[in-house]
């Protein structure tokens, strides 16, 4: 048998043959720069997630923080709005008495012109009856002239002291 006849000869040549062409364009170079860079980019990625999930927590608690400071302004305003509205409240009830006081005075003073005009009107109105009463039992008692100028003395001069 012959060297060159062997299967096993051809396969041992092709397997140089392949090795010396894999290291001839360094193939194995390229690979492990290939993998190189990828271990590259993978620990740039891992890096860039690292200062952005860095990033998230920072804008996370600020966040929060002005979440918790609205929360108290909120409550601040409210507190606010309360009083405000508590004054309001006061305000509107002493200008409500007030305005009731003002109106219970005018009413009282409209009742007491009332009952001044209503007792001066009796007054006169009784004092009006008193002359006539006088007028005619003075008229049945006295006759003549004498009687009538008398008469229309006394009835001008007590109209005089009524009114």
């Amino acid at each position: 048998m012959h060297i060159f006849a062997d299967a096993e000869f051809w396969v041992f040549v092709a397997f140089v043959l392949f090795f010396a062409l894999i290291f001839h364009y360094r193939l194995p170079q390229m690979v492990l720069k290939a993998l190189d860079d990828r271990a590259e980019a993978i620990r740039d990625e891992l890096e860039e997630a690292r200062r952005k999930h860095e990033e998230a927590r920072k804008l996370l608690a600020e966040y929060e923080a002005k979440k918790e400071q609205a929360a108290r302004e909120a409550e601040e305003i409210l507190a606010t709005a309360k009083e405000e509205a508590e004054a309001v409240v006061r305000e509107v009830r002493e200008q409500f008495e007030e305005l009731m006081a003002r109106k219970k005075a005018s009413a009282e003073e409209r009742i007491r012109l009332a009952q001044e005009n209503a007792v001066r009107d009796i007054r006169a109105h009784v004092a009006e009856r008193a002359l006539r009463a006088a007028e005619e039992k003075l008229r049945a008692e006295v006759q003549g002239n004498t009687a009538s100028a008398l008469i229309n003395d006394a009835i001008d001069e007590v109209a005089k002291k009524l009114h």
